[in-house]
């Protein structure tokens, strides 16, 4: 049986990533440094020589950016001067929260690290709201949300093993579709009780899927993953249960 994965075609939401976008910021909110250059012009050059990363690279950050609601779709186009109305609310948010980061970050006293590390879950937070919105077009062109359709699963199952993550991506491409939810359920009891086996199963398109996907809904703390591809298995991150289940609620389940 052929699998197919979710595309995803942004970045894997790490630490690293973080602090470019963090850098980006920066930048752009620097009157000296942007020096009055359009987005189209020299700037993106100019910022990826700042930051040591390619003028490309800096275009993915900045979709990622429009992606996570910090700047606004297309307010970073061609003939843009960058200033502060490039910025969505959260962005705004954000900003602030940056802010009191680099204020915490020059001063010396005993708390100063638990303060941080406090911010630190507040981004994984934002991160957390963002990935829940996040959305993926399937192949009709109707978008779907995989982190609703992965608690959805997990919720009724308990946990999903890689070749059951799979299994979900390959028959549920719709937000509360019961055809595809009872399809997907009758296969995983198939694989479950061993009439379905791994060796019957291959991945023949987006074979990263669990790898990008899953590492950004573990990043912000939707869920843990244990193990490796074969040995993996995702379950609910226990610490964010109650707001997961809120937010299931608001979904109907």
């Amino acid at each position: 049986m052929n699998l197919y994965g979710w595309k995803y075609e942004g970045r894997i939401i790490s630490d690293s990533l973080h602090h470019q976008i963090m850098e980006i910021i920066r930048i752009l909110n620097d009157p000296d440094k942007v020096q009055n250059r359009t987005w189209g012009g020299s700037l993106q050059k100019f910022i990826g020589e700042e930051m040591g990363i390619s003028d490309g690279q800096v275009r993915t950050i900045n979709r990622m950016m429009e992606e996570f609601d910090i700047i606004k779709p297309g307010a970073l186009n061609q003939r843009t001067v960058p200033d502060k109305n490039i910025y969505t609310h959260n962005g705004e948010v954000l900003i602030k929260l940056f802010e009191s980061e680099e204020l915490l970050r020059q001063q010396h006293s005993e708390d100063t690290y638990e303060q941080l590390e406090r911010i630190k879950e507040i981004y994984k937070l934002f991160y957390l709201k963002i990935l829940v919105k996040y959305t993926i077009r399937n192949k009709d062109g109707n978008e779907f949300h995989p982190a609703i359709i992965l608690l959805k699963a997990l919720k009724k199952h308990e946990y999903l093993t890689y070749w059951e993550w799979y299994l979900l991506n390959t028959f549920i491409n719709s937000d509360n579709n019961p055809e595809e939810e009872q399809e997907f359920d009758k296969y995983i009891m198939s694989f479950r009780n061993g009439s379905l086996k791994a060796s019957e199963l291959k991945i023949v398109e987006n074979v990263l899927a669990h790898s990008y996907i899953l590492g950004n809904f573990a990043y912000a703390g939707l869920i843990k993953i244990e193990g490796k591809k074969e040995n993996m298995k995702i379950t609910i991150n226990e610490k964010n249960r109650d707001l997961i289940d809120e937010i299931l609620q608001e979904w109907g389940e």
